[in-house]
């Protein structure tokens, strides 16, 4: 008679330590962007938790949608259907920040899913066959793809507008060359702005504050993961952010640096990285001051 009731209390147990472990894993599942109400006639800017990637949207208050890095295959999924949640029909720009899986790894299947009116790329020679993979799927729904250049700047209408920062018309030669030649995105809101820094890496980086250019940023997405060789003392110090976003993986090797995550936290800034976070990283404008949407 014994055995029967050890059995029992043995499944037993098997079958809570699987509820417990469902439970921490629900507990560890990002809130859905479905819970969030947006503030009406604000800009809406989201950072996703896409891995090791780089993914965001941009949404306006008149329903215009903006892309910046689709992250890696993977994560494509998660992407496509936090745009839709926030209610996009289509994507009014896609941005290629660098030529890198990590960063436009899920192009195909958001072209695919989504209409996509038009497609910022860095124009650059082919470094790998995910480049050529993303153009190839690009070409297929017909998209048209521009090249990125400092000065250029596209109109978001209510006096917003988004600046091309980087790259400069002679590339940067110094390897990686794919990263020290990203596309830099500068996007004003009122007298709020958004800094996106790409790819880069130190020798891109000097580059791009050899332009002098304003770089002021109510918040910031670091280059790359916060690599080793960006956010300088020198760029953090123009941009004088009050947030500061890190996109990185869960158990990314040697990433964020160590280093370059005390220069990000020495500035006061709030730092954020996406796989501390319990839900995708989202910002709101109203024109006059940045607010991010905090976990409930």
């Amino acid at each position: 008679m014994q055995r029967p009731r050890r059995a029992a209390v043995l499944a037993l147990v098997v079958l809570l330590s699987g509820v417990a472990l469902w439970g921490g894993m629900a507990l560890r599942r990002p809130v859905s962007t479905s819970e969030i109400v947006y503030p009406p006639q604000s800009l809406v800017v989201a950072f996703l938790n896409v891995g090791h990637g780089e993914a965001a949207w941009v949404k306006t208050p008149d329903g215009r949608f903006l892309v910046i890095g689709t992250g890696p295959a993977e994560a494509a999924d998660h992407l496509i259907a936090s745009l839709r949640t926030a209610g996009a029909k289509k994507v009014d720009l896609l941005v290629l920040p660098y030529p890198y899986h990590e960063a436009l790894g899920g192009t195909q299947a958001l072209v695919d899913t989504l209409p996509v009116k038009a497609a910022l790329d860095t124009g650059w020679e082919q470094v790998n066959q995910h480049q050529k993979a993303t153009l190839d799927a690009l070409r297929r729904q017909n998209i048209p793809v521009q090249v990125a250049r400092v000065g250029q700047a596209f109109d978001l209408g209510n006096g917003g507008k988004l600046e091309v920062l980087f790259p400069m018309e002679a590339p940067v030669a110094q390897t990686p060359a794919g990263a020290n030649n990203a596309i830099v995105l500068r996007l004003h809101w009122g007298s709020t702005a958004f800094l996106w820094e790409g790819g880069l890496e130190r020798a891109g980086e000097q580059a791009l504050l050899s332009l002098g250019q304003e770089l002021t940023a109510d918040v910031l997405r670091t280059a790359r993961f916060a690599n080793a060789g960006a956010s300088s003392p020198e760029l953090l110090r123009e941009v004088s952010p009050r947030f500061v976003v890190v996109s990185v993986g869960e158990n990314s090797s040697n990433l964020p640096d160590r280093t370059t995550l005390e220069r990000l936290n020495a500035t006061g800034a709030r730092v954020l990285r996406t796989d501390q976070e319990k839900r995708d990283l989202i910002f709101f404008s109203d024109g006059t001051r940045v607010s991010r949407v905090e976990d409930p």
